[in-house]
Order: C-alpha cells, then sequence, then structure tokens
C-alpha cells in the first residue's frame, strides 16, 4: 500500500511560482516528498539556488503570458501562486494560469480583498499564511506541550501528543485512550538511540503508522492523535 502512495506522489506534477521563503520552503518540501516540482521566478539567484533540489527550474516573469508558454502549465497536476506582497503581480499570474490550462490552482492570499477576488476567478484553494499562523498561534497558547499537525474542523485537530507518564510501559488497548479521553490515536513517534558501528550513537525518530492494541508505550513517546480539540487538551493536561 504504502508504495502505490509513493507512486502516486512521484507521479504528481506541481508547479510553484514566486520563490520567495514561502515558495521556495514549499518547492522544496514538496520535491522531498516525492512530487515532480517545476519552480517559476523572473529572480535568476533565486532560481539558481533552488535548481538542484526540484525537477526542473526556470527563469521568467510569471505575468507574462507569452513567457510563461515556456512552463507548460497545462501539464501541470496543480499550480500553487506563491507571490507575497504584489496582489497586482499575484492576480496576474493567476490569470496567466487560468489562460494557458492550469488544471488545478492554489494561490496565497495577502488580505480579504485579495481572497475575495480569487474566489471570483475560481480559484480552487486560497491560502492564507497571517490566518493559518493565528490559529496556531492561539493554539498554542490554549493548548499548551500540544504540537496541533492539522484542523479538522472548527474544533477537531490532528495532533502530537506527549505520552503521559502513567501511559509508560501500557499498550494502547490497557489504556484504550479512544474511550477515556474520546481521541483515536494514529501513529506513535519514539525517539531511539542508534548506534553505528562505524561512528558515533545518534538518536532517530521512528514512526509506528499503525499502532496496535498490543504495542507498548515508552517514555518519551509521542502520540499521534484525532479528536475534539477539548478532549485533545485533556489529554495532555497534568491531574
Amino acid at each position: 500500500m504504502a508504495g502505490k502512495e509513493e507512486m502516486r506522489m512521484a507521479a504528481r506534477r506541481i508547479g510553484v511560482f514566486g520563490l520567495g521563503r514561502f515558495g521556495y520552503g514549499l518547492a522544496v518540501r514538496l520535491a522531498e516528498m516525492g512530487a515532480d516540482v517545476l519552480a517559476v521566478d523572473s529572480d535568476a539567484t533565486a532560481v539558481e539556488q533552488i535548481d538542484q533540489r526540484v525537477s526542473r527550474a526556470i527563469c521568467l516573469d510569471v505575468t507574462n503570458e507569452f513567457a510563461m508558454q515556456k512552463a507548460d502549465v497545462d501539464s501541470l497536476d496543480l499550480a500553487v501562486v506563491c507571490i507575497g506582497r504584489n496582489i497586482q503581480s499575484s492576480l496576474l499570474a493567476t490569470a496567466v494560469l487560468r489562460r494557458l490550462g492550469a488544471k488545478q490552482i492554489w494561490v496565497r492570499a495577502i488580505d480579504q480583498n485579495q481572497a475575495e477576488i480569487l474566489e471570483a476567478m475560481g480559484v480552487a484553494k486560497i491560502v492564507s499564511l497571517e490566518k493559518e499562523m493565528a490559529l496556531q498561534v492561539a493554539q498554542s497558547i490554549m493548548m499548551p506541550g500540544t504540537h496541533m499537525i492539522a484542523p479538522i474542523t472548527v474544533h477537531h485537530s490532528l495532533a502530537e501528543v506527549k505520552a503521559k507518564p502513567e501511559f509508560v510501559g501500557k499498550t494502547l488497548g490497557q489504556l484504550n485512550l479512544r474511550k477515556a479521553y474520546g481521541v483515536n490515536v494514529v501513529a506513535i513517534k519514539s525517539r531511539e538511540v542508534v548506534r553505528d558501528p562505524n561512528g558515533p550513537e545518534r538518536i532517530e525518530t521512528r514512526i509506528n503508522d499503525l499502532p496496535d492494541a498490543d504495542d507498548v508505550i515508552r517514555e518519551g513517546d509521542m502520540l499521534v492523535v484525532i479528536g475534539a480539540d477539548d478532549n485533545i487538551l485533556e489529554l495532555q493536561t497534568e491531574h
């Protein structure tokens, strides 16, 4: 099953347009995850810096429809516009991608006005970094000690919680966290010391993404859980 998922991700062709901090980081991470990434920017230095880290990097003006024909955007599964503060350029780039036949477009929006325009243009997903960061900061304040991986709905999340001391040495079946806290454990992250015969010891993070009822919780384990935010908060609260 995992092999099929990796092959599917490797087959996805994703274009990242705009290589500022957000666009650069996104393009590199997508490539690390197996996507076939096209990175585009008008800044030759930015293109040169990312060239060896993605499948293809080209330097051109993303607002110029004639120049953008070289990018073959109609062959992309997804196009992501990551242009920052220049709202006009972001909107122009989005319009160009639509005219050139991009199948699906995601766009970073700076403010509500831009988001409304993008929504009217039929953009598949509008990404508001400021809004998402505000949600993360609020969750960090209200749920300290919990790393929120992703919101599922307004009041439900996928989160990473440190296993309580009283969990150590017990199995998931014995703990029955679904009944006790109303959350489902979807993975367990453990830190293990690896001894290399030819080098120093190092610590590696191991992920059990198919946890079983017989799996034993160890000291320092992180539980990846899904559930209501109040239940997740209860799970990481010390009594």
